[in-house]
C-alpha cells in the first residue's frame, strides 16, 4: 500500500450541500476508456486513469469526426471549453455538458505540439462499439482491442478469457490486472445472486481476483484508477475501511475525479461517518452531474441524517437520468422507504 498522509478534520454542518437538482438530459456516453455510444458521439478510444496530463487518446476510429482533424495516438486533451482536462472524466461530462453539441479543444500531439481543435458530436448511425471491437479482432487482434472489448462485451467468461490473453502476452499490463479483477468481481457477484459482501465465500475466483488487484497496485503504485478499481472491490466485499483508505490515496493523486469523491464518499457512508459522506458524494454529483448512483448514495447518506426532504428530491433526481423501467421502480422503492412504506 502506498503511504499517505491523514486527512485533517474538520466539522461539517449537518445542513450543508443542500440536495442537487437533476441537469438537463444528456446525450448518452459510455464512461471508461471511450467516448463512444449509439447517441452523439466523436470516434476516440481514451486511456483511463493515466498520468499524462489529461485525457490520452488511444485509438482514433476511422471515419469519425475525430479522424478527419488528423487525431491519432498518442495525442493528449489538456483543455475543453475553457477548463483545464486532468482526466478523462472531466472530458467526458464536457462532451455531455452544454447547449452546443461542437467543442473547442486544445490537444497535446504526439510531437510535442500543441493545436487547437473543434470536435462535433455527429449520430454514429447505428455503430455498435461492441460489434467494432469484435471485427478488429478477427483482423488485428492487438492486446489493446481485446482490453477495450473486455470492458465493454456482457458475457464475464468471455471477459474474462480476452483479459487473461492480454496478461499471458503482457504481464506488467497493470491495467489488465484491474480489469482482471473487476470482471471476476461481476462474475462473483452473478453466481451469489445478489449476496452482500460479508456472504462472498473463500473461492478461487476471489483468491484470483485479490492476486489480480494486489498486482495491479504493485504493478502501477502511482496510478489512481487501480486504487479506485480495489477501492470498489473492496466496497463489494463489505470492506469498508480498506475502501475508504485506497479512495484517500487516489485523491491525493486525482482529487478531480467524481469517481473517486464518489467511492470515497461510499466507503464513509458503510462506515457510519455521514457528515463526511455526504461532502464527497456531494461533490462528486458536482463534478459529474449525469452518473444516478452518485445521487442514490448521497440521497442515503442524506437519510442517515435525518434529511428525508433532501433525500426525496436527490433520488427524483436521480430517476430523471435513467430510462430502465425496472431502475425507475426501484428508485421509486427507495424514496418510499423514507415513509416507511
Amino acid at each position: 500500500m502506498v503511504g499517505r498522509e491523514d486527512e485533517p478534520v474538520v466539522e461539517i454542518d449537518a445542513d450543508a450541500f443542500p440536495a442537487p437538482e437533476a441537469p438537463d438530459p444528456p446525450a448518452q456516453l459510455l464512461f471508461g476508456t471511450v467516448i463512444l455510444t449509439n447517441e452523439p458521439s466523436w470516434g476516440l478510444f481514451l486511456e483511463r486513469g493515466q498520468e499524462s496530463g489529461g485525457a490520452l487518446v488511444l485509438e482514433v476510429l476511422p471515419d469519425t469526426p475525430a479522424s478527419a482533424t488528423g487525431m491519432q495516438a498518442g495525442d493528449v486533451i489538456s483543455w475543453i471549453d475553457g477548463m483545464d482536462v486532468s482526466n478523462h472524466e472531466q472530458l467526458l461530462v464536457a462532451f455531455r455538458d452544454g447547449d452546443t453539441p461542437v467543442h473547442d479543444m486544445k490537444v497535446k500531439k504526439v510531437d510535442g505540439s500543441t493545436v487547437d481543435v473543434e470536435a462535433q458530436l455527429v449520430p454514429p448511425d447505428g455503430f455498435s462499439l461492441v460489434n467494432y471491437l469484435e471485427t478488429k479482432i478477427t483482423t488485428s487482434p492487438d492486446p489493446v482491442t481485446r482490453y477495450l472489448l473486455a470492458e465493454q462485451v456482457a458475457d464475464d467468461q468471455r471477459a474474462l478469457d480476452l483479459i487473461r490473453s492480454v496478461i499471458a502476452e503482457h504481464p506488467t499490463f497493470a491495467e489488465g490486472h484491474a480489469l482482471l479483477a473487476k470482471r471476476l468481481m461481476d462474475k462473483v457477484e452473478a453466481s451469489t445472486g445478489g449476496s452482500t459482501g460479508a456472504e462472498f465465500l473463500p473461492s478461487a475466483d476471489i483468491d484470483e481476483l485479490t492476486t489480480a488487484i494486489d498486482t495491479a497496485v504493485e504493478l502501477e503504485p502511482n496510478a489512481p484508477s487501480i486504487y479506485r478499481a480495489r477501492s470498489q472491490i473492496f466496497l463489494t466485499l463489505g470492506d469498508g475501511a480498506s475502501a475508504e483508505a485506497d479512495a484517500s490515496t487516489a485523491l491525493q493523486m486525482d482529487d478531480q475525479s467524481a469517481e473517486t469523491h464518489y467511492l470515497l464518499g461510499t466507503s464513509r457512508l458503510t462506515l457510519g461517518k455521514y457528515e463526511d459522506a455526504i461532502e464527497r458524494l456531494h461533490l462528486a454529483v458536482q463534478l459529474n452531474p449525469f452518473e444516478p448512483k452518485y445521487y442514490v448514495n448521497l440521497a442515503l447518506g442524506y437519510r442517515s441524517l435525518g434529511r428525508e426532504p433532501d433525500a426525496k428530491a436527490t433520488l427524483g433526481a436521480a430517476k430523471t437520468l435513467v430510462s430502465d423501467p425496472l431502475i425507475k421502480q426501484r428508485l421509486d422503492e427507495l424514496a418510499d422507504a423514507g415513509d416507511g412504506g
